[in-house]
């Protein structure tokens, strides 16, 4: 296991150092870049303390830590769809905005030839 945990380690701090990148250009929000931070140094006190995530899904009722686990993946995979869908719609709704805009400006310039 310690190999594994080593592994792990080194991928999180990629993944942060990532994020922190990503938080400097721009590209994601403070409360996005607190996230993933925590998310991974959560996932490293996983990997390291094994048992303390099913102790947690104990309190809540649940009963193995992988369990638990699965239901927050799935959770969390569905919100980030949900919000790519309602991004898509924004991006179409612009696109479309931009393109009736630009179409009645070349009808405008043809009339006025």
């Amino acid at each position: 296991m310690i190999l594994f945990q080593l592994l792990f380690t080194i991928f999180s701090l990629f993944a942060i150092i990532t994020v922190v990148r990503q938080r400097k250009q721009g590209l994601l929000s403070h409360a996005w870049t607190l996230f993933w931070i925590g998310f991974w140094i959560l996932a490293d006190v996983v990997v390291f303390i094994p048992d303390s995530i099913t102790i947690f899904a104990n309190k809540l009722g649940i009963g193995r830590g992988t369990d638990l686990i699965t239901y927050v993946a799935f959770a969390l995979i569905f919100f980030v769809l949900f919000r790519l869908h309602v991004k898509l719609h924004e991006i179409q709704r612009d696109v479309t905005t931009a393109v009736r805009k630009d179409a009645l400006k070349s009808v405008d310039s043809v009339k006025g030839e």
